[in-house]
């Protein structure tokens, strides 16, 4: 049923060129795809927010590595949990989930409490302070359910340097490697640790990769995505 719908479609959006070449579906269908990409208000996370002083001050001492999203099996938490043995830096987790008990106890058994911080699910009107307070971000997804990382769009416009994984989807589109972050392999607890440890030892790096992310966050905003979807919506109209 799905492909008779397929077959009778115009065009077939999706998020990224990576997610329709990755595809075994849409693969097939290349010459219908167009890529329109998801967007978020980015003025929302470039405002300075006024809890976002208070909150890094109350991180002081160690560089801050920041998560945001749900806490389910696609996420790859264990992973990044799993790599701060290997790095530098405090580690804060913000959001809920099923896996929330499992992967505290791995952070106590680790020996990582003091730096592994599971801060909850915040606000919505508090969630740019956490993005501004922190210096690095990093999505360790591990499957193919992170179909695209709205988190990393947030981050992009917060100017932070991002550690994502590579799942053949949109996650290494929206942070471009060495543009603004770095992209590792999947499932790889070594590799998350060896970028993140690179960023927090190399502040040039980090600098330059920060400045790429602000940047890149102009391609990712509303007036864009809108635009690409009245021009198929012509398109599709005129034949």
């Amino acid at each position: 049923i799905m492909m008779r719908v397929l077959a009778k479609a115009e065009y077939l959006a999706a998020t990224s060129p990576q997610y329709i070449d990755s595809s075994p579906i849409l693969s097939q269908m290349k010459d219908k795809c167009v890529v329109i990409p998801l967007s978020i208000d980015t003025e929302r996370f470039r405002t300075p927010h006024p809890q976002a002083k208070a909150l890094r001050q109350s991180w002081a001492g160690l560089p801050t590595i920041l998560f945001v999203g749900l806490l389910r099996y696609y996420k790859g938490l264990e992973y990044l949990i799993q790599a701060m043995c290997e790095v530098d830096a405090r580690l804060v987790i913000v959001g809920k989930g099923s896996l929330r008990e499992d992967l505290e106890a791995q952070a106590r058994n680790l020996g990582l409490e003091d730096r592994v911080i599971f801060a909850g699910e915040i606000s919505d009107e508090l969630l740019p302070a956490y993005y501004q307070a922190a210096d690095i971000f990093c999505l360790p997804a591990c499957a193919r359910s992170e179909a695209f990382g709205i988190v990393q769009l947030e981050a992009l416009a917060a100017g932070l340097p991002i550690v994502s994984t590579e799942l053949g989807t949109g996650t290494s589109y929206v942070n471009a490697h060495d543009v603004s972050g770095l992209v590792v392999p999947p499932r790889n607890s070594h590799a998350l640790a060896q970028a993140l440890q690179r960023l927090v030892e190399n502040q040039t790096l980090r600098q330059r990769l920060a400045s790429g992310s602000a940047q890149r966050s102009d391609v990712f905003n509303v007036d864009i995505m809108m635009q690409h979807i009245y021009t198929v919506y012509e398109q599709a109209m005129a034949q």
